[in-house]
C-alpha cells in the first residue's frame, strides 16, 4: 500500500509529546507501506519543529536532521513533486468545493495527481492525516483513511 503522509502526521513522528506520535512512527517503520508526501511537507514540518524548539520542547537541530534524513532519497518517505499549476488548480477546486484550508487542499491535490499513478493495479492507496475534514475528502477521492 502507498500512503501519502500529510504534514500533520509526519510532524508527530518527531514530536514525542504530541498525541499520535507512536502511530506516526509506526507508519514510517512499516515495511509493508510505501510512504510518500509532497515537497512542501519539508517546509511545513520544519516550521512545526522550529516552533516546538522555540517553546523549549525539542532540539530543533537534531530533529531537523532526522527530518532531512527521512526525506532524503535513502529515507523512508519519498517526496513527490507535481507541476505547480496542476496542483494549484486542483487545490483551488478542493477549497471551493469542500471548504478546506489551503495547505490541506494542496496536500490532497498532490496526492490525487501522483499516488494513483504510482499504485499497481488493485493496490490500495492511503492518506494519513490528523485533520478530520481533510481525511474525509481524501476518502471521497478514493484514498483509504489511515
Amino acid at each position: 500500500m502507498i500512503v501519502y503522509l500529510d504534514s500533520s502526521v509526519l510532524a508527530r513522528a518527531y514530536l514525542a509529546d504530541e498525541d499520535g506520535h507512536e502511530a506516526a512512527l509506526s507508519l514510517l517503520s512499516d515495511p509493508q507501506l510505501a510512504t510518500v508526501t509532497g515537497t512542501w511537507t519539508r517546509i511545513e514540518v520544519s516550521g512545526a519543529l522550529t516552533r516546538a524548539a522555540r517553546a523549549g520542547r525539542v532540539d530543533a537541530e537534531q530533529l531537523l536532521g532526522l527530518l532531512d534524513a527521512d526525506l532524503s532519497p535513502e529515507g523512508p518517505v519519498t517526496m513527490l513533486a507535481v507541476a505547480q499549476e496542476r496542483a494549484e488548480d486542483l487545490a483551488l477546486e478542493l477549497v471551493r468545493t469542500h471548504a478546506l484550508r489551503a495547505m490541506d487542499a494542496w496536500h490532497l491535490a498532490v496526492a490525487q495527481l501522483t499516488v494513483p499513478e504510482l499504485a499497481e493495479t488493485g493496490e490500495q492507496i492511503g492518506f494519513a492525516s490528523r485533520d478530520e475534514a481533510q481525511a474525509a475528502v481524501a476518502e471521497t477521492l478514493g484514498f483509504v483513511r489511515i
